[in-house]
C-alpha cells in the first residue's frame, strides 16, 4: 500500500472515533465506554503508522548507499 492510502485508512478510523462516542454512547453517563473505544482506535492508528513507516528505514538505506 502507498502512504497515501494509509493515511487514507487511518483517516477512515478517525470518523468513528468522533461520530460513535457523540451518536451511540450518547446515552452513557460513564467515561469508559469512550475512552475504550479512543483507546483501541488509539493501538490502530499506532500499528498503521508502523505498517505505514516500515519501509522508510530501507528507502533511507538504499540512499545512503547509492550516494
Amino acid at each position: 500500500m502507498t502512504t497515501g492510502r494509509w493515511v487514507g485508512v487511518i483517516g477512515l478510523l478517525v470518523i468513528p472515533g468522533i461520530v460513535v462516542p457523540f451518536t451511540l454512547l450518547s446515552r452513557v453517563q460513564a467515561w469508559y465506554g469512550s475512552f475504550l473505544l479512543w483507546s483501541v482506535l488509539g493501538l490502530l492508528v499506532i500499528v498503521l503508522n508502523a505498517l505505514a513507516t516500515r519501509h522508510f528505514a530501507r528507502a533511507s538505506k538504499e540512499g545512503d548507499r547509492h550516494e
